[in-house]
């Protein structure tokens, strides 16, 4: 028999052999289809990013957030002031509202004895402090001195000292108008909605939150004032166009794109991102291959995806915002759990939004009962209706924010409320919303802005 001849086994081996280089041949050359393809669409969408005008690094985002060249910062009198800011003890404080455990009495109360004095004692001991926040929220420009570049790094001390001073800035609101002080209380509330204006530009998620907050304490405080004491026309006025200001000047988009760019640089490198870089070495290997394998650039495309459609929702009218950023979010949770890093880094911002339209719905009750006010100063009574206002206080009805229509508006005995219906759709006739959450239950009520005189 001839040795040299191919028997039907070795034959066989050979074309299984031939096979296999095929199918890795072709596995191979899918792979860098599928590599190639993915950072074309990538490219593709961080191009439109950056031609939108948004940055797309964390670098961009720090030379993003930024005010005109020569202008006067706010930054650095809020910076001092917050060095002067003298917090008391737990004990000490206790007995104060706002910035203690004790409750402020009903609007058309007046304070106790005893919370008066303490409420003056604190104002004294922030002096300075309260000086420079009124300087301070003069100043149109701000831009605090943080570093975005460092992306998920970034620290924001500013940030949680930004209650203080608007709480601050109540109670000495507060004081004022139970001295009957109409003025000096007007511009604490003006302050007030100065430095919330402050976080207007920062694009950070965070920041603008805390933003919005400032905002409603800021009105609440606008609130307390007109409650307790009579405002004349032109400190109504005043009121109106910090209201309106405040309006103009909130962009929760700039939130969703500094976000975008956080997630971004985790996608790219999360061994030098998560969890500080100190991942587990076993895990290691598994995100090198992770990104080998493309999974890592089909994160980006469906992040990037995701991301546009809440940058889209800030382009809306506001009462389809919510319903948009909740589709959004309702992609993401049918997402495959084989995409871990995107699942890792996705953050649902559909309640960011939720928050920023119901600032927004505080806002237009202010500015509508604002206006109402000025009527009844004039006409020495209340109007019947929110349309009495046009065009000599309001030029249209403001809109709620939640479902389009007009904001609502009601006589009281004594008083008036305008109110929106809030995230949950529910007109309930203008019920306020309870101060304190009720263990199991989901506050209900509308989003008010209450006379009671």
């Amino acid at each position: 028999m001839d040795e040299n001849k191919t028997g039907p086994g070795k034959s066989r081996r050979l074309k299984i052999s031939h096979i296999l280089i095929i199918f890795l041949l072709v596995g191979i050359g899918y792979l860098v289809f599928f590599r190639l393809s993915l950072k074309s669409k990538l490219q593709t969408r961080i191009d439109a990013i950056r031609a939108a005008g948004y940055p797309v690094t964390c670098i961009e985002l720090d030379q993003w957030y930024k005010i005109p060249p020569n202008a006067e910062n706010a930054a650095y009198t809020i910076e001092d002031a917050f060095s002067f800011y003298k917090t008391w003890d737990k004990e000490k404080s206790r007995p104060l509202p706002l910035v203690g455990r004790a409750d402020l009495p009903p609007r058309t109360e007046t304070l106790p004895v005893e919370m008066k004095a303490l409420i003056a004692e604190y104002i004294a001991d922030n002096k300075k402090a309260l000086e420079l926040f009124h300087q301070a929220a003069g100043i149109e420009h701000c831009r605090y001195f943080i570093d975005l570049s460092a992306g998920l790094a970034t620290l924001l001390p500013h940030v949680s000292e930004m209650r203080n001073a608007a709480r601050l800035l109540e109670l000495e609101a507060i004081l004022h108008a139970e001295d009957g002080d109409g003025a000096a209380a007007t511009l604490s509330a003006i302050s007030g909605f100065g430095i919330a204006r402050s976080l207007a530009k920062e694009p950070v998620t965070v920041s603008q939150l805390v933003r919005s907050g400032c905002q409603n304490v800021a009105i609440s405080t606008v609130e307390q004032v007109v409650n307790r004491t009579e405002l004349t026309d032109e400190q109504l006025i005043e009121l109106i166009e910090r209201v309106r200001e405040s309006e103009r000047v909130s962009d929760i988009s700039r939130a969703f794109a500094g976000e975008r760019c956080m997630g971004i640089a985790i996608i790219r490198d999360p061994e030098d991102v998560i969890m500080g870089g100190n991942i587990p070495v076993l895990a290691r290997p598994i995100l090198s291959l992770y990104k080998t394998v493309g999974m890592s650039d089909a994160d980006a495309v469906i992040y990037l995806d995701l991301m546009d459609g809440y940058m889209k929702s800030t382009r809306l009218p506001l009462h389809e915002r919510q319903k948009a950023v909740d589709a959004v979010s309702a992609k993401i949770q049918s997402i495959s759990k084989i995409h871990v890093l995107l699942h890792e880094i996705m953050t649902a911002l559909s309640r960011a939004t939720t928050i920023e339209l119901r600032t927004t719905a505080h806002l237009r009750t202010a500015d509508a009962a604002l206006a109402v006010q000025r009527y009844r100063l004039a006409a020495g009574k209340l109007p019947d209706k929110l349309a009495d206002l046009v065009p000599t206080y309001l030029q249209s009805i403001p809109e709620d924010p939640f479902d389009g229509n007009e904001l609502r508006y009601k006589k009281l005995e004594p008083g008036f409320v305008v109110y929106s219906v809030g995230e949950d759709l529910s007109d309930d006739g203008g019920k306020e919303k309870p101060s304190r959450k009720i263990k199991g239950e989901p506050p209900k009520g509308d989003v008010t802005f209450i006379v009671e005189r």
